[in-house]
């Protein structure tokens, strides 16, 4: 080391005032000071291992460390390793974010079984508008295949006029004191003043014509064209169907009447409906409507619509306790029931009708344990880590035998 020493001074001196280095003897200077740095720091540690420890608890832990350390001076970092490290991070990651989406995700078991819950109510909630027909032209009733009928239900069904543009509408106009509204093709001697959309209608039944077309365009009637009926109605666990009918309905000798003059409808019954909710149940998590956004357009004529749903009882347990419902399939048709002019081979409206499966789908909610969302990032982290060590190995001994990393341990003794 001394004449290295020397020789770098000597070098020196000779090119004092000329444009002459040495490269050569300047680099094994430097090569010497590392190795007699890294000499230093080994004594030095040595020398603190040697020194006697003090008996102590803590101290007598270090015979159960099954985890070997290396000092510093003894690893080697390569650029492949870098590589590798930052490719497994960004592994880790990825089925990091993975496990923890499927933590979050509830999986839904399904079981089936007898259905044995008879003695229940059954609440069906429905949302229909109607566009075309106003309240007080239809009625919402049901019947059952025990012969008991709700007619005309109110309190939990609402009926809401509205206006030509899907709108609530605040009702119909009012005349002003002294104002006489026409009746308009149904003007003569006892009718010359029709102030309400009701007394327009009396005029028009008496005088024999129909009035449905002309219910958008009369000053008493065009602010409540439409009809939105929502709320929920009870029924018996049997089959059985609600239904959205024209005229008013009644029950005349046990049997379930729908009353209207025929002479009403000559010129058309408008029943085009829009679906906007419609249950058997509590709503539930994962338990599609399909009738839900559905809507029907009549042209002309009078439609009468039929809905025939097949009702599957389900047990829903959840994290909020159990939860009884029903998913359905449903089948519909169609028919124009007005084939003559002023002859109706049926009844205009909407008919739900439906039927119980005698069996019960269970659907519980599986929730992965906080404990297995551990175990699978640990197991993550040590495979990963284990796997790109060994590929480390192995490439670098791959190097290292191809003859590359001799030029690299040039490169680290003369920095």
């Amino acid at each position: 080391f001394g004449s290295s020493v020397r020789s770098t001074l000597a070098c020196r001196q000779r090119s004092r005032g000329h444009a002459v280095t040495c490269p050569q003897v300047e680099n094994r200077a430097r090569r010497f000071l590392w190795m007699s740095e890294g000499l230093r720091r080994r004594q030095t540690a040595a020398s603190r291992a040697a020194e006697p420890e003090q008996p102590t608890v803590l101290g007598k832990l270090k015979q159960f460390d099954v985890y070997s350390k290396v000092h510093d001076d003894y690893t080697i970092k390569t650029r492949s390793g870098g590589i590798i490290s930052l490719v497994s991070f960004a592994a880790m990651l990825v089925l990091f974010v993975s496990e923890f989406q499927t933590f979050m995700t509830v999986e839904i078991v399904d079981h089936i079984m007898v259905d044995t819950t008879l003695n229940q109510k059954l609440p069906i909630g429905i949302n229909i508008t109607f566009p075309h027909l106003r309240c007080d032209e239809v009625s919402v009733d049901t019947v059952d295949s025990t012969g008991e009928n709700q007619v005309n239900i109110a309190g939990d069904i609402q009926k809401i006029n509205l206006r030509a543009d899907g709108q609530r509408s605040e009702g119909d106009h009012i005349a002003k004191e002294g104002e006489c509204l026409s009746c308009m093709e149904a003007n003569d001697t006892e009718h010359k003043c029709c102030n309400t959309c009701s007394e327009l209608k009396d005029a028009y039944a008496d005088a024999g014509l129909p009035y449905y077309h002309i219910l958008d365009q009369a000053e008493q009637c065009k602010y409540s064209v439409g009809c939105q009926i929502a709320g929920d109605v009870k029924v018996n666990k049997v089959g059985g169907n609600v239904h959205v009918a024209l005229g008013k309905s009644t029950v005349r000798d046990g049997k379930h009447v729908h009353e209207f003059n025929i002479k009403d409808v000559t010129d058309g019954f408008n029943t085009s409906h829009i679906f906007h909710r419609l249950t058997f149940g509590e709503q539930v998590p994962g338990v599609e409507s399909p009738l839900e956004g559905t809507s029907k357009v009549v042209r002309q004529g009078a439609g009468m619509f039929h809905y025939y749903i097949k009702l599957v009882p389900t047990l829903f347990h959840g994290r909020d306790g159990p939860v009884y419902t029903n998913q359905y399939s449903v089948t519909e048709s169609v028919k124009n029931v007005m084939v003559n002019q002023g002859d109706l081979t049926g009844l205009p409206g909407v008919f739900l009708v439906y039927e119980f499966n005698p069996f019960m789908v269970e659907k519980t909610e599986k929730v992965v344990p906080f404990s297995h969302f551990l175990t699978s990032v640990s197991a993550i982290i040590g495979g990963v880590f284990a796997v790109s060590g060994l590929i480390d190995s192995m490439f670098y001994q791959g190097m290292c035998s191809a003859g590359f990393p001799g030029k690299a341990r040039v490169q680290e003794w003369s920095t």
